[in-house]
């Protein structure tokens, strides 16, 4: 898992503009994305009339986490489809709930990035 971390904040290196120094934290950074909006996919493939928040880098799109992040979906939206300076975290972890209980264990995991704030 931490080779997994390793490579994808390598790929975020390369791949979007870094606009200041890296934090302590080697997963929180500040950095330039397009924010954007993709229809949420259902395990089955079928898509859904919900919508969900992502970063879009040049080589990946990263979902965003709102429940965990700083800042709300209300305050993104204005940067929508626009280039949006954020201070991230890269994290791992179950995608759609915010509380860590087993019965949870169909929920999508993977990687997301919460929000730590927005850079204006």
């Amino acid at each position: 898992m931490k080779y997994t971390a390793t490579i994808i904040i390598l790929f975020l290196l390369i791949g979007c503009k870094n606009t200041s120094k890296t934090n302590k934290n080697i997963n929180s950074k500040t950095t330039t994305y397009q924010l954007i909006e993709k229809e949420f996919t259902h395990k089955g493939g079928k898509f859904t009339e919900y919508k969900e928040l992502y970063l879009s880098c040049s080589i990946q799109d990263y979902f965003i986490k709102i429940c965990e992040s700083n800042v709300t979906s209300e305050q993104l939206t204005p940067y929508m489809n626009k280039s949006i300076q954020v201070e991230i975290e890269i994290k791992d972890g179950f995608l759609d709930h915010c509380d860590e209980i087993p019965e949870y264990a169909q929920s999508r995991t993977g990687t997301y990035v919460i929000i730590k704030k927005i850079i204006k």
